[in-house]
């Protein structure tokens, strides 16, 4: 993990790994599936024609799918 302070913002540079890591967390947290789970199941299009909003904790992990993907 990297950090760098410019003009007051601070920038956390993660590797994959931590990435992954923090992913995992938040997919449990939210969803109570791991992250392996749910990529499985976002890839075969289950929540396709969902709205984020609709299902339980989806809105709050799919912010951090950029993470890992």
């Amino acid at each position: 993990m990297t950090q760098d302070t410019k003009r007051g913002v601070e920038v956390v540079e993660l590797s994959e790994v931590e990435a992954a890591a923090m992913f995992d967390r938040v997919t449990r947290r939210h969803m109570g599936i791991s992250a392996e789970e749910f990529l499985a199941r976002w890839d075969a299009g289950e929540w396709t024609d969902a709205d984020l909003d609709d299902v339980d904790g989806l809105v709050e992990v799919w912010a951090y799918l950029p993470a890992v993907r």
